[in-house]
Protein backbone atom coordinates (compact mmCIF):
# COMPACT_ATOMS: atom_id res chain seq x y z
CA UNK A 1 0.00 0.00 0.00
CA UNK A 2 1.22 3.52 -0.75
CA UNK A 3 1.87 5.78 2.17
CA UNK A 4 2.20 9.39 3.28
CA UNK A 5 4.89 10.45 5.71
CA UNK A 6 4.46 13.43 7.97
CA UNK A 7 7.53 15.30 9.17
CA UNK A 8 7.17 16.92 12.56
CA UNK A 9 6.98 20.73 12.80
CA UNK A 10 8.71 22.28 9.82
CA UNK A 11 8.79 25.89 10.98
CA UNK A 12 5.24 27.26 10.51
CA UNK A 13 3.87 24.66 8.11
CA UNK A 14 3.09 20.99 8.12
CA UNK A 15 5.18 19.19 5.49
CA UNK A 16 4.28 15.80 4.08
CA UNK A 17 6.10 13.06 2.29
CA UNK A 18 4.18 10.86 -0.11
CA UNK A 19 5.81 7.56 -0.97
CA UNK A 20 4.84 5.60 -4.06
CA UNK A 21 7.11 2.70 -3.20
CA UNK A 22 5.90 -0.01 -0.83
CA UNK A 23 8.13 0.95 2.10
CA UNK A 24 10.11 3.98 3.33
CA UNK A 25 13.85 4.17 2.72
CA UNK A 26 16.46 6.60 4.02
CA UNK A 27 17.10 9.73 2.00
CA UNK A 28 20.26 10.09 -0.05
CA UNK A 29 22.68 12.97 -0.09
CA UNK A 30 22.01 14.18 -3.66
CA UNK A 31 18.50 15.43 -4.35
CA UNK A 32 16.70 17.26 -7.15
CA UNK A 33 15.56 20.56 -5.64
CA UNK A 34 13.11 22.89 -7.37
CA UNK A 35 12.80 26.34 -5.69
CA UNK A 36 9.35 27.69 -4.78
CA UNK A 37 8.48 31.24 -3.73
CA UNK A 38 5.71 32.64 -1.55
CA UNK A 39 3.82 35.76 -2.62
CA UNK A 40 2.79 38.45 -0.10
CA UNK A 41 -0.32 37.82 2.04
CA UNK A 42 -2.05 40.75 0.32
CA UNK A 43 -2.07 38.83 -2.97
CA UNK A 44 -3.51 35.78 -1.22
CA UNK A 45 -6.34 37.85 0.30
CA UNK A 46 -7.02 39.59 -3.00
CA UNK A 47 -7.50 36.32 -4.87
CA UNK A 48 -9.71 34.77 -2.21
CA UNK A 49 -11.97 37.75 -1.63
CA UNK A 50 -12.11 39.41 -5.06
CA UNK A 51 -12.03 36.47 -7.48
CA UNK A 52 -15.23 34.40 -7.18
CA UNK A 53 -14.60 30.66 -6.72
CA UNK A 54 -10.84 31.16 -7.02
CA UNK A 55 -10.15 28.95 -4.05
CA UNK A 56 -12.23 25.98 -5.11
CA UNK A 57 -10.12 22.89 -5.84
CA UNK A 58 -10.53 20.96 -9.11
CA UNK A 59 -13.05 18.20 -9.72
CA UNK A 60 -14.70 18.50 -6.33
CA UNK A 61 -18.01 20.32 -6.49
CA UNK A 62 -18.55 23.20 -4.10
CA UNK A 63 -21.65 23.20 -1.91
CA UNK A 64 -24.78 25.05 -2.87
CA UNK A 65 -25.19 28.30 -0.98
CA UNK A 66 -27.05 27.59 2.27
CA UNK A 67 -30.18 29.67 2.90
CA UNK A 68 -29.35 29.95 6.57
CA UNK A 69 -26.90 28.69 9.14
CA UNK A 70 -29.51 26.33 10.58
CA UNK A 71 -30.20 24.76 7.17
CA UNK A 72 -26.55 23.79 6.90
CA UNK A 73 -26.47 22.36 10.41
CA UNK A 74 -29.27 19.97 9.52
CA UNK A 75 -27.45 18.67 6.44
CA UNK A 76 -25.68 15.33 6.92
CA UNK A 77 -22.47 15.09 4.89
CA UNK A 78 -19.55 12.71 4.63
CA UNK A 79 -17.30 12.99 7.66
CA UNK A 80 -14.23 13.99 5.71
CA UNK A 81 -12.01 17.05 5.98
CA UNK A 82 -9.73 18.05 3.19
CA UNK A 83 -6.45 19.07 4.84
CA UNK A 84 -4.90 21.75 2.74
CA UNK A 85 -2.40 23.37 5.03
CA UNK A 86 -0.12 20.43 4.41
CA UNK A 87 1.52 19.56 1.12
CA UNK A 88 2.62 16.37 -0.54
CA UNK A 89 6.09 14.93 -1.18
CA UNK A 90 8.49 12.13 -2.40
CA UNK A 91 11.82 10.41 -1.46
CA UNK A 92 14.65 8.57 -3.21
CA UNK A 93 18.34 8.10 -3.86
CA UNK A 94 19.35 10.84 -6.29
CA UNK A 95 17.55 13.94 -5.15
CA UNK A 96 17.38 17.53 -6.31
CA UNK A 97 15.31 20.52 -5.31
CA UNK A 98 13.05 22.79 -7.37
CA UNK A 99 12.34 26.32 -6.10
CA UNK A 100 8.58 26.70 -5.76
CA UNK A 101 6.91 30.10 -5.72
CA UNK A 102 3.79 30.49 -3.63
CA UNK A 103 0.97 32.16 -5.57
CA UNK A 104 -1.29 33.85 -3.04
CA UNK A 105 -0.75 30.96 -0.64
CA UNK A 106 -3.00 29.12 -3.07
CA UNK A 107 -0.72 27.56 -5.67
CA UNK A 108 2.95 26.74 -5.32
CA UNK A 109 4.71 27.04 -8.65
CA UNK A 110 8.15 26.59 -10.12
CA UNK A 111 9.86 26.00 -13.45
CA UNK A 112 9.46 23.08 -15.84
CA UNK A 113 10.86 23.14 -19.38
CA UNK A 114 9.35 21.38 -22.39
CA UNK A 115 10.77 20.68 -25.85
CA UNK A 116 14.13 20.76 -27.66
CA UNK A 117 15.59 23.28 -27.05
CA UNK A 118 13.75 23.63 -23.71
CA UNK A 119 10.96 26.18 -23.43
CA UNK A 120 10.52 27.16 -19.73
CA UNK A 121 7.13 27.48 -18.04
CA UNK A 122 5.93 28.36 -14.58
CA UNK A 123 3.77 25.43 -13.47
CA UNK A 124 1.81 24.58 -10.35
CA UNK A 125 3.13 21.41 -8.77
CA UNK A 126 -0.31 20.10 -7.89
CA UNK A 127 -0.79 17.04 -5.73
CA UNK A 128 -4.54 17.19 -6.37
CA UNK A 129 -4.30 16.29 -10.07
CA UNK A 130 -2.18 14.10 -12.37
CA UNK A 131 -1.92 15.81 -15.77
CA UNK A 132 0.73 18.10 -17.23
CA UNK A 133 -0.56 20.91 -19.43
CA UNK A 134 0.72 24.26 -20.73
CA UNK A 135 -0.89 26.79 -23.09
CA UNK A 136 -0.28 26.50 -26.82
CA UNK A 137 0.65 29.41 -29.07
CA UNK A 138 -2.95 29.46 -30.34
CA UNK A 139 -4.29 29.98 -26.82
CA UNK A 140 -3.66 33.72 -27.13
CA UNK A 141 -6.22 34.05 -29.92
CA UNK A 142 -8.69 31.38 -28.79
CA UNK A 143 -8.99 32.31 -25.09
CA UNK A 144 -9.52 35.72 -23.53
CA UNK A 145 -7.34 35.09 -20.46
CA UNK A 146 -4.22 33.72 -22.15
CA UNK A 147 -2.58 36.91 -23.45
CA UNK A 148 0.06 37.30 -20.73
CA UNK A 149 1.05 33.63 -20.62
CA UNK A 150 4.21 31.96 -21.84
CA UNK A 151 2.97 29.64 -24.58
CA UNK A 152 4.44 26.50 -26.11
CA UNK A 153 5.56 26.85 -29.75
CA UNK A 154 5.63 23.37 -31.26
CA UNK A 155 7.32 24.65 -34.42
CA UNK A 156 10.42 25.55 -32.41
CA UNK A 157 10.91 22.09 -30.91
CA UNK A 158 12.67 19.30 -32.81
CA UNK A 159 11.31 16.63 -30.46
CA UNK A 160 7.60 17.55 -30.62
CA UNK A 161 5.13 14.88 -31.72
CA UNK A 162 1.36 15.09 -31.90
CA UNK A 163 -0.49 12.26 -30.19
CA UNK A 164 -1.97 9.91 -32.76
CA UNK A 165 -4.60 7.16 -32.49
CA UNK A 166 -4.92 4.71 -30.87
CA UNK A 167 -3.49 7.07 -28.24
CA UNK A 168 -5.88 9.62 -26.80
CA UNK A 169 -5.71 12.89 -28.77
CA UNK A 170 -8.22 15.29 -27.19
CA UNK A 171 -7.61 16.72 -23.72
CA UNK A 172 -10.29 18.21 -21.50
CA UNK A 173 -10.31 18.60 -17.74
CA UNK A 174 -13.04 20.06 -15.55
CA UNK A 175 -12.04 22.40 -12.73
CA UNK A 176 -14.28 24.00 -10.14
CA UNK A 177 -14.49 27.18 -12.22
CA UNK A 178 -14.83 25.49 -15.63
CA UNK A 179 -13.09 23.38 -18.30
CA UNK A 180 -9.64 23.53 -19.86
CA UNK A 181 -9.19 21.87 -23.25
CA UNK A 182 -6.60 21.19 -25.93
CA UNK A 183 -4.65 18.40 -27.63
CA UNK A 184 -2.32 15.69 -26.36
CA UNK A 185 1.28 15.62 -27.55
CA UNK A 186 4.56 13.88 -26.73
CA UNK A 187 7.71 15.77 -25.74
CA UNK A 188 10.81 15.88 -23.58
CA UNK A 189 10.32 17.48 -20.16
CA UNK A 190 13.11 18.90 -18.02
CA UNK A 191 13.08 19.78 -14.31
CA UNK A 192 15.79 21.66 -12.43
CA UNK A 193 18.05 21.80 -15.53
CA UNK A 194 19.43 18.28 -15.42
CA UNK A 195 16.51 15.93 -14.78
CA UNK A 196 14.99 15.11 -18.16
CA UNK A 197 12.42 12.59 -19.38
CA UNK A 198 11.77 11.68 -22.99
CA UNK A 199 8.49 10.76 -24.67
CA UNK A 200 6.33 12.38 -22.00
CA UNK A 201 2.63 12.71 -22.81
CA UNK A 202 1.31 16.17 -21.97
CA UNK A 203 -1.39 18.56 -23.21
CA UNK A 204 -1.06 21.81 -25.12
CA UNK A 205 -4.23 23.75 -24.39
CA UNK A 206 -5.95 26.58 -26.20
CA UNK A 207 -9.22 26.65 -24.25
CA UNK A 208 -8.59 28.25 -20.85
CA UNK A 209 -11.62 30.54 -20.50
CA UNK A 210 -13.03 28.11 -17.95
CA UNK A 211 -10.38 29.29 -15.48
CA UNK A 212 -11.66 32.85 -15.79
CA UNK A 213 -9.96 35.93 -14.39
CA UNK A 214 -7.86 33.93 -11.94
CA UNK A 215 -5.76 32.41 -14.73
CA UNK A 216 -5.30 35.77 -16.40
CA UNK A 217 -3.90 37.35 -13.22
CA UNK A 218 -2.04 34.32 -11.91
CA UNK A 219 1.71 33.88 -12.20
CA UNK A 220 1.58 30.30 -13.47
CA UNK A 221 1.31 29.13 -17.07
CA UNK A 222 0.29 25.51 -16.58
CA UNK A 223 -0.10 22.63 -14.16
CA UNK A 224 2.12 19.63 -13.41
CA UNK A 225 0.02 17.05 -11.58
CA UNK A 226 1.66 14.89 -8.92
CA UNK A 227 -1.23 12.64 -7.89
CA UNK A 228 -1.79 9.06 -9.02
CA UNK A 229 -2.47 8.07 -12.68
CA UNK A 230 -6.09 7.12 -11.99
CA UNK A 231 -6.90 10.85 -11.72
CA UNK A 232 -5.33 11.61 -15.10
CA UNK A 233 -7.49 12.36 -18.11
CA UNK A 234 -5.36 9.70 -19.84
CA UNK A 235 -4.60 7.05 -17.18
CA UNK A 236 -2.83 4.85 -19.76
CA UNK A 237 0.03 7.36 -20.08
CA UNK A 238 2.65 7.68 -17.31
CA UNK A 239 2.73 10.81 -15.20
CA UNK A 240 5.89 12.93 -15.07
CA UNK A 241 6.74 11.43 -11.70
CA UNK A 242 6.40 7.88 -13.07
CA UNK A 243 8.55 8.79 -16.07
CA UNK A 244 11.27 10.25 -13.85
CA UNK A 245 11.43 6.97 -11.98
CA UNK A 246 11.12 4.57 -14.94
CA UNK A 247 13.80 6.46 -16.89
CA UNK A 248 16.17 6.27 -13.90
CA UNK A 249 16.20 10.00 -13.25
CA UNK A 250 15.23 9.38 -9.62
CA UNK A 251 15.78 6.08 -7.78
CA UNK A 252 12.56 6.31 -5.76
CA UNK A 253 9.16 7.75 -6.60
CA UNK A 254 9.39 10.08 -3.65
CA UNK A 255 8.94 13.84 -3.36
CA UNK A 256 8.84 16.37 -0.53
CA UNK A 257 7.52 19.92 -0.29
CA UNK A 258 9.01 22.54 2.00
CA UNK A 259 6.86 25.68 2.13
CA UNK A 260 8.71 28.75 3.35
CA UNK A 261 6.93 31.36 5.45
CA UNK A 262 7.41 34.65 3.58
CA UNK A 263 10.48 33.08 1.97
CA UNK A 264 11.32 30.67 -0.81
CA UNK A 265 10.44 27.03 -0.41
CA UNK A 266 11.40 23.99 -2.44
CA UNK A 267 10.18 20.78 -3.98
CA UNK A 268 12.60 17.88 -3.58
CA UNK A 269 12.36 14.97 -6.03
CA UNK A 270 13.85 11.55 -5.36
CA UNK A 271 14.30 12.11 -1.62
CA UNK A 272 13.92 14.63 1.16
CA UNK A 273 16.14 17.18 2.82
CA UNK A 274 16.72 16.39 6.50
CA UNK A 275 17.90 19.95 7.14
CA UNK A 276 14.30 21.12 6.57
CA UNK A 277 13.02 18.95 9.42
CA UNK A 278 13.08 20.74 12.76
CA UNK A 279 13.17 17.51 14.77
CA UNK A 280 15.48 15.47 12.56
CA UNK A 281 18.72 16.25 14.45
CA UNK A 282 17.26 14.84 17.68
CA UNK A 283 14.87 12.19 16.36
CA UNK A 284 16.41 11.06 13.08
CA UNK A 285 14.06 8.87 11.02
CA UNK A 286 11.59 8.92 13.92
CA UNK A 287 10.83 12.51 12.93
CA UNK A 288 8.84 11.06 10.01
CA UNK A 289 5.42 9.55 10.60
CA UNK A 290 4.59 7.09 7.78
CA UNK A 291 0.87 6.63 7.16
CA UNK A 292 -0.72 4.32 4.57
CA UNK A 293 -3.02 5.99 2.06
CA UNK A 294 -6.64 4.93 1.70
CA UNK A 295 -6.37 4.53 -2.07
CA UNK A 296 -3.89 5.36 -4.88
CA UNK A 297 -5.82 8.30 -6.34
CA UNK A 298 -5.79 11.51 -4.31
CA UNK A 299 -3.21 11.70 -1.55
CA UNK A 300 -5.95 10.64 0.84
CA UNK A 301 -4.90 9.55 4.31
CA UNK A 302 -6.96 8.29 7.25
CA UNK A 303 -7.14 10.61 10.24
CA UNK A 304 -7.78 9.62 13.84
CA UNK A 305 -9.55 12.81 14.86
CA UNK A 306 -9.94 16.55 14.29
CA UNK A 307 -10.18 18.98 17.19
CA UNK A 308 -11.09 22.66 17.23
CA UNK A 309 -9.74 23.88 20.53
CA UNK A 310 -11.03 21.40 23.11
CA UNK A 311 -13.98 20.30 20.94
CA UNK A 312 -13.70 17.16 18.83
CA UNK A 313 -15.11 18.00 15.40
CA UNK A 314 -14.71 14.53 13.91
CA UNK A 315 -13.29 11.16 14.88
CA UNK A 316 -13.40 7.55 13.78
CA UNK A 317 -13.55 6.73 10.06
CA UNK A 318 -12.43 10.05 8.57
CA UNK A 319 -9.82 11.04 6.03
CA UNK A 320 -8.03 14.05 4.59
CA UNK A 321 -6.69 14.95 1.16
CA UNK A 322 -3.28 16.63 1.08
CA UNK A 323 -3.47 19.02 -1.86
CA UNK A 324 -0.88 21.64 -2.84
CA UNK A 325 -3.29 23.18 -5.36
CA UNK A 326 -5.90 24.24 -2.81
CA UNK A 327 -5.80 27.46 -0.84
CA UNK A 328 -8.00 26.76 2.19
CA UNK A 329 -8.95 23.93 4.51
CA UNK A 330 -12.16 22.35 3.29
CA UNK A 331 -14.62 20.18 5.15
CA UNK A 332 -18.22 18.97 4.98
CA UNK A 333 -20.87 21.53 5.81
CA UNK A 334 -21.75 20.11 9.20
CA UNK A 335 -18.16 20.08 10.46
CA UNK A 336 -17.32 23.58 9.17
CA UNK A 337 -20.59 24.94 10.54
CA UNK A 338 -19.80 23.51 13.97
CA UNK A 339 -16.56 25.49 14.04
CA UNK A 340 -17.98 28.65 12.47
CA UNK A 341 -20.85 28.82 14.95
CA UNK A 342 -18.41 28.74 17.85
CA UNK A 343 -17.13 32.06 16.49
CA UNK A 344 -20.59 33.48 15.63
CA UNK A 345 -19.57 33.35 11.99
CA UNK A 346 -21.93 34.66 9.30
CA UNK A 347 -21.84 33.00 5.89
CA UNK A 348 -21.08 35.37 2.98
CA UNK A 349 -22.24 33.75 -0.31
CA UNK A 350 -20.17 36.09 -2.50
CA UNK A 351 -16.91 34.63 -1.23
CA UNK A 352 -18.25 31.32 0.15
CA UNK A 353 -16.60 32.03 3.51
CA UNK A 354 -17.70 32.85 7.04
CA UNK A 355 -17.19 36.42 8.24
CA UNK A 356 -16.01 36.69 11.84
CA UNK A 357 -15.05 39.49 14.22
CA UNK A 358 -11.45 40.54 13.63
CA UNK A 359 -10.71 40.47 17.36
CA UNK A 360 -12.16 37.01 17.98
CA UNK A 361 -9.84 34.40 19.47
CA UNK A 362 -9.83 31.40 17.15
CA UNK A 363 -9.02 28.02 18.73
CA UNK A 364 -6.20 25.91 17.35
CA UNK A 365 -7.12 23.26 14.77
CA UNK A 366 -5.48 19.88 15.45
CA UNK A 367 -5.35 16.92 13.08
CA UNK A 368 -4.41 13.58 14.59
CA UNK A 369 -2.88 11.43 11.85
CA UNK A 370 -1.16 8.11 12.37
CA UNK A 371 -1.12 8.70 16.12
CA UNK A 372 0.69 12.06 15.78
CA UNK A 373 -0.91 15.45 16.38
CA UNK A 374 -0.40 18.32 13.92
CA UNK A 375 -1.68 21.69 15.09
CA UNK A 376 -2.50 24.76 13.03
CA UNK A 377 -2.54 27.79 15.35
CA UNK A 378 -5.82 29.67 15.45
CA UNK A 379 -3.93 32.83 14.51
CA UNK A 380 -3.30 31.23 11.09
CA UNK A 381 -7.02 30.57 10.45
CA UNK A 382 -8.11 34.15 9.75
CA UNK A 383 -8.15 36.12 6.49
CA UNK A 384 -8.38 39.91 6.66
CA UNK A 385 -9.43 42.06 3.72
CA UNK A 386 -7.46 44.99 2.34
CA UNK A 387 -9.32 47.54 4.46
CA UNK A 388 -8.61 45.69 7.70
CA UNK A 389 -12.31 46.00 8.61
CA UNK A 390 -13.55 42.55 7.60
CA UNK A 391 -12.20 39.17 8.59
CA UNK A 392 -13.04 35.65 7.45
CA UNK A 393 -12.46 32.14 8.72
CA UNK A 394 -10.13 30.25 6.37
CA UNK A 395 -12.18 27.05 6.70
CA UNK A 396 -14.61 26.49 3.84
CA UNK A 397 -17.44 24.08 3.05
CA UNK A 398 -17.13 21.41 0.37
CA UNK A 399 -19.51 18.80 -1.01
CA UNK A 400 -17.15 15.92 -1.72
CA UNK A 401 -17.64 13.83 -4.85
CA UNK A 402 -18.45 10.16 -5.26
CA UNK A 403 -14.79 9.14 -5.50
CA UNK A 404 -14.17 10.43 -1.98
CA UNK A 405 -17.35 8.78 -0.70
CA UNK A 406 -16.22 5.49 -2.23
CA UNK A 407 -12.86 5.75 -0.45
CA UNK A 408 -14.65 6.34 2.84
CA UNK A 409 -16.89 3.35 2.15
CA UNK A 410 -13.82 1.20 1.53
CA UNK A 411 -12.44 2.36 4.89
CA UNK A 412 -15.69 1.35 6.55
CA UNK A 413 -15.49 -2.10 5.04
CA UNK A 414 -11.85 -2.62 6.05
CA UNK A 415 -12.41 -1.79 9.71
Amino acid sequence: MSSVAIMTNIISSIALLALLASSPTPSASAVLKIPITKLPPSDYTSHLLHTPNSHHPPRLTSPSTPKSLSSVLSAHRHRLLRGVTATLPLEGGNEETIVIRDLSNAQYYGTASIGTPPQPFQVIFDTGSSDLWVPSSSCVTKSSNCGAKTTFDASKSSSFEEAKPPAKTDFIIQYGSGPVSGKYAVESVELALDFKVEGQTFAVVDGTDGLGELYQEAKFDGILGMAFPILSQDPSSPTVLQSLHSQNQIPKSLFAFYLGDNSDGELTLGGYDESRMLDFPSKGEDAINWVDLLSPAYWLTPMDSIKFGESTVASGKIGGIMDTGTSLIYGPQESIMTMALQLNGQFVPQVQLFMIECNVEIPDLTFKIGGGEYTIPGTELMIQDDSGMYCFLSLAMMDFGEDIADAELDMDQEQ
